[in-house]
């Protein structure tokens, strides 16, 4: 009868080699001297750091203040050239996306620049040979997050009036995007958050605001109202600078209410006088649930 036992050892040798052939075939690729400076430290110089989030172009050993600012530009990048794609490999040293069509050979491959948070474009190949179906249809790179970004500045007056309506407008005239209503309207509650704080955390601060008002200006007068779980429910502010400032009006008072259009609602009322330049001069102002004979009894 044939004995293989001697074959079955021999098999094992060889996998053995194999496996110990490949392992020395990557340390040698690794050490090899394309991949000692594919992601070598690049010294920074002044400029050299692009920290705009709006950037429209990209190339090679093109240099981002951090990961976050490479993933905007990249976005806007693609919009604007009509193209989409997908996320190969996303960690903290390493970003890599190849088109979202397979017969395409575009790509981009970034990593951090030594211990900073920069990010540099390593590899980089800009020809597109893209379809027609995944060029036109809908922006995958056109996320709420994205559309933030882009429209966070609009949000830094009170005064300016930016509905969803407008955002909708705005992205298909800036960047040819197509934006479905309720995406604009989540990135309108989270630009707002963005840049005047989130409403539920903005009770937790009362405390801070009270606090700077008697630093800054000594002498104000401020009360705080709360419920009998110690929920909030009324607050009163009058600055010093107002009650020093009423021997100089017109001994008149006009007091008003109007809706305040935030997640909790509630009201604000307002005590005003008219100055020396027929200016409206506040005196004081305080924040209720709602116009009732118990609130503006406790602001009087």
């Amino acid at each position: 009868m044939y004995d293989n036992t001697n074959d079955e050892v021999s098999k094992e040798n060889v996998e053995d080699y194999v496996d110990f052939d490949e392992q020395i075939s990557r340390q040698m690729v690794d050490m090899s001297p394309e991949a000692a400076t594919d992601d070598e430290i690049i010294e920074i110089i002044n400029g050299d750091v692009d920290n705009n989030n709006h950037g429209r172009e990209i190339s090679l050993h093109q240099i981002y203040k951090d990961k976050e600012t490479l993933q905007m530009v990249l976005s806007l990048y693609a919009i604007k050239n009509n193209f989409q794609y997908k996320v190969k490999k996303s960690c903290k040293n390493e970003y890599l996306v190849k088109c979202l069509d397979q017969n395409c050979k575009w790509l981009l491959r970034a990593s951090k620049n030594g211990n900073t948070n920069q990010f540099i474009v390593r590899r980089l190949f800009n020809t597109h040979s893209c379809s027609l179906e995944i060029r036109f249809k809908d922006k995958r790179q056109a996320t709420t997050g994205l559309i933030t970004d882009v429209i966070k500045n609009k949000f830094t007056n009170i005064k300016i009036k930016y509905s969803v309506a407008d955002i909708i407008r705005d992205m298909k005239h800036d960047h040819n995007v197509e934006v479905k209503y309720n995406k604009a309207w989540r990135s309108k509650e989270k630009s707002l958050e963005i840049m005047r704080g989130n409403a539920t955390e903005s009770f937790t601060e009362l405390y801070t605001y009270f606090y700077m008002l008697y630093t800054t200006n000594a002498g104000s007068i401020v009360e705080l109202q709360l419920t009998g779980n110690n929920c909030f429910l009324y607050v009163f502010v009058a600055l010093n600078s107002s009650m020093k400032g009423w021997n100089y009006c017109l001994p008149v008072i006009v007091v008003d209410g109007t809706f305040l259009k935030s997640s909790y609602g509630g009201t604000l009322l307002v005590a005003a006088t008219q100055d020396e330049g027929d200016k409206i001069f506040p005196l004081a102002f305080v924040v209720v649930d709602s116009e009732n004979d118990l609130s503006w009894e406790w602001f009087f």
